[in-house]
């Protein structure tokens, strides 16, 4: 059985949309499937049409209450998809458990109790990475993370390695990434050049699947449908069915060998004695530069030297103060993806940003 967590603390990025059809995709394929709505806003349950009047037991009885199991709360929304729903009582489970012994595991000690006759697991999770997020990436093996065509998002996916390193460090748990392009419109040479950014700073975790934008997708939230059921010959229903494919498809590595990289690499450039340190993880490349205002952004850059190990790396005397940088790679000009601190630029995009003392 695979345990999957939806998670971006980014809002408005398709993440609910995403749960919602992933999951009745995954059933049209013979998977079954358990939902579990883990969001106190209640969209995945609202978006199957539950309202909080149409259930009496939800997530937050698998957090509170040691008696209610999986097999208690569920509700039936088709063949082979169950339905954990959630309502607003979800935003009390942080302050009650404030304290108490091990309250970042109760949903995975519940789902050891539970009877869990499914091939996968989907947990729905909020917008913020809380208490609740937390026991959903402890109960789980693999992270999906969907992304918009937003500046934002390049934020976001660090943040979420940063999460995920800590989960691993201080917990002993690893979770695989995976990223995932929804609502995304290739027509836009911001998204397309995103894109290209993504694939190249995360190998492996991006997913090849693109969910195209359509208003078709909100019509069936508002109907409380799946896509699949409300317009299956819609494009948007072929996406996630071949979604449904790619991650049934995949086998799950628990190694998380990329995030031994990330370790090092979460928070930027380093000052050392010599310099600011540089370096970034590209093992696909064969030219990587760098540029930036202590250069006067130069086109041709200061050379990095590859490692062994797929690292690049270089040492830049730079004085004291902010600088911002980017690095030319295969001739593409991208903002270090191991650096969150970043500020927008002229043309739209984000150049990476280093303090210096």
């Amino acid at each position: 059985m695979r345990v999957i967590a939806l998670v971006n603390q980014k809002g408005g990025c398709g993440k609910t949309t995403t749960a919602v059809n992933l999951a009745a995709a995954l059933t049209r394929i013979g998977q079954r499937v358990l939902l579990v709505d883990n969001d106190p806003q209640g969209h995945a349950s609202l978006a199957l049409g539950l309202t909080e009047r149409d259930f009496t037991l939800s997530t937050f009885d698998l957090y509170l209450t040691t008696d209610i199991l999986v097999e208690d709360a569920r509700v039936e929304i088709g063949p082979r998809l169950h339905l954990v729903p959630a309502g607003v009582e979800l935003t009390a489970v942080e302050p009650k458990l404030a304290g108490v012994d091990g309250h970042e595991k109760r949903l995975r000690d519940n789902f050891l109790r539970s009877e869990l006759p499914y091939d996968v697991i989907l947990i729905d999770c909020p917008p913020a990475v809380g208490l609740l997020t937390l026991n959903a990436l402890l109960a789980s093996g693999e992270a999906l993370v969907p992304l918009d065509a937003s500046a934002f998002s390049r934020q976001a996916v660090a943040k979420l390695y940063e999460t995920l390193a800590v989960v691993r460090d201080r917990r002993g748990h690893e979770v695989v990434p995976r990223l995932l392009l929804a609502n995304y419109d290739l027509r836009s040479r911001f998204a397309r050049d995103l894109r290209q950014e993504l694939g190249a700073a995360y190998d492996g975790a991006l997913l090849e699947t693109i969910v195209h934008p359509t208003i078709r997708l909100r019509e069936a939230a508002a109907a409380g449908r799946s896509i699949l059921d409300h317009d299956p010959g819609s494009r948007a229903a072929r996406d996630y069915q071949d979604l449904a494919r790619e991650i049934a498809g995949q086998a799950v590595d628990l190694s998380v060998s990329a995030l031994d990289h990330w370790t090092a690499l979460l928070h930027g450039p380093e000052a050392t004695p010599e310099g600011v340190h540089f370096v970034v993880d590209l093992p696909r490349a064969r030219d990587v530069r760098l540029t930036g205002s202590f250069c006067g952004w130069s086109r041709e850059g200061l050379p990095l030297r590859r490692r062994q190990d797929g690292r690049w790396e270089c040492v830049v005397e730079i004085g004291p103060g902010a600088h911002e940088y980017r690095y030319i790679v295969d001739g593409t000009w991208l903002p270090d993806p191991h650096n969150a601190n970043n500020v927008t630029n002229e043309f739209g995009g984000a150049n990476s940003l280093v303090t210096v003392a």
